[in-house]
């Protein structure tokens, strides 16, 4: 598990993908830690195919050929309408990614999504909604 993996993520929405430009954001995992069930690492995403700026950190685990992670980045990203791309001082919120593991343990592949939220509409009426969610895959290197 330990080592250096290569993938990409993308988002199911299509409306998504239409102001990004981008169909997948590519990133780099750096697993570094790793017990036999639990791991941590490091990831990067691909700032020129839409991926967010700064180093972000990944926890998670393995059962079987099951696999569960939680990725946190630095700041939060804001995509408008129109392709803009603007970063906040906030937190980013957090990612969850499960997947399954090849035989091999070369391949990993799953999908992701924000946990739903709640927002306010007028600042007092409640909404809940989702930020996103798709697919990814990823290899070792």
């Amino acid at each position: 598990m330990t080592g250096t993996w290569f993938g990409y993520y993308q988002f199911d929405d299509i409306n998504y993908h239409n102001a990004s430009g981008y169909e997948k954001t590519y990133f780099t995992i750096s697993i570094n830690s790793f017990d036999g069930k639990h791991f941590k690492g490091i990831v990067n995403d691909d700032v020129k195919s839409g991926g967010m700026e700064g180093a972000g950190e990944i926890v998670g685990k393995i059962s079987g050929e099951n696999i569960c992670f939680k990725k946190f980045m630095p700041r939060e990203a804001i995509l408008y309408p129109n392709g803009e791309l603007q970063y906040s001082d906030r937190k980013h919120p957090t990612l969850y990614y499960t997947g399954i593991i090849s035989k091999d343990k070369k391949e990993i592949s799953g999908v992701w999504k924000f946990k739903i939220r709640i927002g306010f509409i007028f600042g007092f009426i409640p909404v809940s909604q989702r930020p996103g969610k798709g697919t990814w895959s990823m290899s070792l290197q």
